[in-house]
């Protein structure tokens, strides 16, 4: 019997940050799926998100604190910095992603790649206007992961984990793809992440194969500068 049930659609960007969690920490979960909005997806989640966690008798939603309990209710590798600078800097990190990243780099790989595989019309007002965003933020990826290879610190952290799904497809979009060969730390940084255990080969490598075989149109929507 798995330690962990993770109640999720598989497809969700924040179940593959709370099973890179898992993963490092070296918890097993097992995987039941949601119908998204369902009666039972509400009584696990009132807002209608996911992943929710069950461990036992203990049920929570919301990935940040999700992963909080995973590291710190579980031995195994520490996931977030002893000291509280490196905490304050894990939670800022998980912050930005939350706030900044996922609304617009997100979206913006859906729009890129998951509406014109579904045959729904792409709003290209938002992919003009998604450009300066996107730049910020990949100037403070590189920032950030230019010194100790990873968003905080010299180790892998929770931060990292929140990072990794959003810079990943994105980067399987052409403006993403430029952006990463433009900012050779944020590049470098999503090599390391894909190298590790907690991804290769296990339930994250599957959960992202159906997101590898979209392709986007190859020619950018942005003009070149």
């Amino acid at each position: 019997m798995a330690t962990l049930i993770f109640h999720s659609m598989a497809g969700s960007a924040y179940l593959w940050t709370a099973m890179m969690a898992a993963d490092e920490k070296g918890v097993d979960y097992r995987l039941e799926d949601l119908t998204l909005g369902s009666e039972a997806h509400l009584k696990l989640h009132p807002f209608g998100k996911m992943p929710v966690m069950q461990h036992g008798e203990v049920i929570l939603y919301e990935t940040q604190a999700i992963t909080h309990y995973i590291d710190r209710a579980f031995d195994g590798p520490p996931l977030q910095p002893s000291d509280a600078l490196g905490q304050a800097e894990v939670l800022r990190w998980i912050s930005q992603v939350n706030a900044y990243v996922f609304p617009i780099m997100n979206r913006f790989m859906k729009e890129r790649l998951v509406r014109p595989a579904w045959g729904f019309e792409v709003d290209q007002a938002f992919l003009q206007t998604a450009r300066d965003p996107l730049r910020l933020q990949m100037r403070l990826i590189g920032e950030a992961a230019a010194d100790g290879g990873y968003l905080v610190g010299d180790q892998f952290t929770l931060a990292d984990a929140f990072l990794l799904p959003h810079l990943l497809f994105f980067g399987r979009t052409p403006e993403g793809a430029a952006l990463l060969k433009a900012t050779p730390a944020a590049e470098a940084w999503l090599r390391r992440m894909t190298a590790r255990p907690s991804y290769v080969g296990g339930a994250m490598d599957q959960a992202y194969a159906a997101f590898h075989a979209l392709t986007a149109e190859p020619a950018p929507v942005w003009d070149e500068d």
